[in-house]
């Protein structure tokens, strides 16, 4: 070390923070020593003055060095501490060691190499647990800000959305006098248009909060077919707009509910079955209620059976290669009709948060099926 360390030194005994002084000196480390008698005065001094390392004696005369790292590391003072000994004692050193002591040496064996090397060591493990501090520290920070970042866009950006809908829709209404035909068909694309921008702005927002660590769900029985059925039902004109056909296939009618955020649930089937419609040219798009022993074990779980859903359409299909990246963050396919690519890694990430799974199969020009599998909640009462 060519650099001038900051050394404090508490030992009660004149001759050995002398022999000490001396030993650093010898081994060639240049050092600015502070020293002294008792654990009172260390303490005291380490509050007031910064130091890369601090030698201290096992015993001392108003407590012994072990209290003294005690009530240090208690104080959060994250410097080496490093505790020398009359003699070796490996109760001791393992007490020492629990306590947060960097390191421990007995006197006995103390020579200018073995000094340097138990000092170099506890700087370069003190320094990088320091960096690694940091770095959390500065990882968590740009956490927040980005948190921040997208929770002030996202609301920036909603509010003349919101806005922009209810007046398109004032004016198709009639609210500002007659429209004509050419009139209303425009406004019903700018309408379209509109809520699809406010679906990805929204969409953008919950992937940051599930990303964040920021996402609170209530778990509560949910009955899936009543879902599945409301979802359905708000997105059949979209599908009729487009000539498909909505099929229903709710077998599963039983009571035993799953327990989900109702909301996030809805979020998910909202976006799997608009997707759906969004790359189904002509034909249909089928959605189907079951249950199955898991297709993937789950050692957490004890139910012996999921809830099942299927969305089945009849549109485009999805390439192999696209297929393997499908539910990844920021995954956008070859579609000319693909959005920001977080809708399906939304949906990946409601799905695991309710501790199940989803997987897609398809084949290009015929389709796509998508699985999704839910814990069922036995004798879980309402």
């Amino acid at each position: 070390m060519d650099e001038i360390l900051k050394i404090l030194i508490v030992d009660d005994d004149e001759v050995d923070r002398m022999a000490l002084r001396r030993l650093l000196k010898s081994a060639g480390v240049a050092i600015e020593a502070v020293e002294t008698v008792d654990c009172g005065k260390a303490i005291a001094i380490l509050k007031e003055q910064t130091f890369d390392c601090a030698f201290i004696d096992y015993r001392l005369p108003d407590m012994t060095g072990l209290e003294l790292v005690q009530v240090l590391r208690g104080d959060s003072v994250r410097i080496p501490l490093i505790i020398l000994t009359g003699q070796g004692d490996e109760q001791i050193a393992v007490e020492l060691m629990k306590a947060g002591a960097s390191d421990y040496i007995a006197k006995g064996r103390l020579s200018p190499e073995a000094l340097a090397q138990v000092l170099r060591n506890a700087i370069r493990i003190h320094r990088a647990e320091m960096q690694m501090t940091l770095a959390e520290q500065q990882k968590e920070q740009l956490a927040r800000q980005r948190e921040d970042f997208v929770s002030r866009l996202t609301h920036d950006l909603r509010t003349p959305l919101v806005a922009a809908d209810r007046t398109l829709n004032l004016f198709q209404d009639g609210a500002f006098g007659d429209i004509s035909p050419d009139m209303q068909d425009m406004l019903t694309v700018m309408i379209r248009s509109n809520q699809n921008l406010l679906h990805m702005v929204n969409t953008i927002l919950e992937v940051y909060r599930h990303d964040a660590g920021r996402k609170t769900m209530s778990f509560e029985p949910c009955r899936l077919h009543n879902l599945i059925k409301e979802v359905v039902q708000e997105l059949t004109p979209l599908a009729q707009e487009q000539g498909l056909q909505m099929v229903i296939d709710l077998a599963d009618q039983s009571q035993d509910p799953i327990a989900a955020d109702g909301m996030e649930i809805r979020r998910l089937l909202t976006n799997l079955i608009g997707n759906a419609i969004k790359f189904t040219d002509r034909g249909s798009i089928t959605i189907r209620l079951g249950r199955a022993s898991p297709s993937t074990p789950n050692p957490s779980l004890t139910q012996p059976t999921v809830a099942v859903i299927e969305v089945e359409d009849t549109g485009s299909g999805i390439s192999p290669e696209d297929q393997a990246t499908l539910f990844d963050r920021f995954r956008q396919g070859n579609h000319k009709r693909s959005g920001s690519g977080l809708g399906m890694y939304l949906s990946r990430r409601i799905v695991e948060a309710h501790n199940g799974t989803i997987a897609v199969t398809s084949t290009l020009g015929q389709g796509s099926l998508f699985v999704i599998q839910l814990p069922i909640v036995q004798n879980f009462a309402d």
